[in-house]
């Protein structure tokens, strides 16, 4: 993309997110705060016009060097944007290179210190004394302990953050003094904890972390609030991705054979048939760490392949990595956020294809009800 960036009509917030889903997730929030929110995969060419823009910089399986690098290229193309704001999306229980993430950020824009406050009470996710849990399990206790890429073996905040072990404990609780530079978490099991951060966070440093928080810090943030405007799904057939290890949504998906995904004319078929179609990656194929990137981009040349040929309107895609893999090879790369059906599941539409739709979540989440009503050949009762 061109470092250089645009200037914007008006000086939007912005917001870096490691992933697609994530991306997407806090795009929702805004537009439910009356905001009009739009994602981006690259910085757009030419002005936006848009209350936030959320991009994501798809680091979350890269080095921390290579994290780094992509961050700050995005951060000097924000910077010239002159944002009314600036907010580091990371992932809530802390999967990626995190801090170098973060450290970039807040490089390129010159904060003394980021406040990193990743948990969301409101999803049973908390950090206390210095640890991590969900729903009441030490985090090594849960699924987390199962991903391919990042998997959990500790709920020591430090731990999950590859700090030494004889590093210093980066948390601090709500009441604590901050510290005048460096990073350091916040502990959050509440709701009021993650206000008292949000009412913490000055000129002088970053914020960063998960949705509750950002949710929080932009509920400070003055603006016009804009009239929602949802759009319909379109009539056509549904496709649904599912690229990561969780339970699959229902009996009868096409399954990838080993690390090939099933051929384009069954998933047609399938989709003239019932209107609908699944394509997932077995159990053993998604938790195997080396076959990420050809589960990846079997799913981007399926995809490809069937809108060209018209098969499918609505797209929903479960997991970031597969997103953007998939939208990638779409060439779609900015998006405006057509409806929130719930956390972390939205609809976008896409503006180099308006009449499609993309709904996406996070591997971790659950679809919500209200969703799966407004789609049952994909989701039946």
């Amino acid at each position: 993309f061109d470092p250089n960036g645009i200037k914007m009509s008006r000086p939007p917030l912005i917001v870096l997110a490691d992933d697609l889903t994530g991306a997407a997730e806090l795009a929702a929030i805004a537009h439910e705060n009356g905001r009009r929110a739009m994602v981006f995969t690259s910085v757009p060419r030419d002005p936006v016009d848009a209350d936030v823009l959320v991009f994501s910089t798809d680091t979350r399986l890269l080095t921390a060097t290579q994290a780094a690098r992509r961050v700050k290229l995005f951060s000097i193309a924000a910077k010239k944007m002159s944002p009314a704001g600036i907010f580091k999306k990371v992932d809530s229980v802390l999967r990626g290179p995190v801090i170098a993430e973060a450290e970039a950020c807040a490089e390129v824009f010159g904060f003394d210190r980021v406040i990193l406050v990743p948990a969301n009470p409101s999803l049973g996710r908390v950090i206390r004394d210095g640890k991590y849990f969900v729903d009441g399990l030490p985090l090594h206790h849960t699924a987390f302990a199962h991903d391919p890429h990042h998997p959990v073996r500790s709920p020591v905040v430090n731990d999950l953050l590859g700090l030494k072990k004889t590093s210093p404990s980066v948390c601090l609780a709500p009441a604590a003094p901050l510290p005048v530079r460096g990073l350091f978490v916040g502990e959050t099991t509440s709701g009021a904890d993650i206000i008292r951060w949000a009412q913490r966070s000055d000129a002088t440093t970053l914020p960063a972390g998960g949705a509750d928080f950002f949710r929080a810090w932009l509920n400070r943030r003055s603006g016009l609030r804009r009239r929602q405007v949802h759009h319909r799904l379109p009539a056509g057939p549904a496709l649904l991705l599912h690229g990561t290890t969780s339970t699959l949504v229902q009996c009868g998906a096409l399954l990838f054979s080993g690390r090939r995904p099933p051929s384009k004319d069954a998933v047609a078929a399938a989709l003239r048939r019932g209107r609908s179609a699944i394509v997932a990656a077995s159990q053993s194929t998604a938790r195997d760490s080396k076959s990420h990137h050809p589960i990846a981009a079997g799913f981007a040349q399926l995809v490809r392949a069937l809108q060209r040929a018209d098969e499918f309107r609505h797209l929903l895609i479960t997991g970031g990595a597969t997103a953007g893999a998939v939208l990638s090879e779409l060439r779609w790369s900015g998006f405006e956020v057509s409806h929130v059906w719930g956390s972390g599941a939205v609809t976008l539409r896409p503006t180099a294809a308006p009449d499609f739709a993309v709904t996406l979540k996070p591997g971790s989440y659950s679809w919500p009800a209200k969703l799966r009503r407004a789609v049952p050949r994909i989701f039946p009762s």
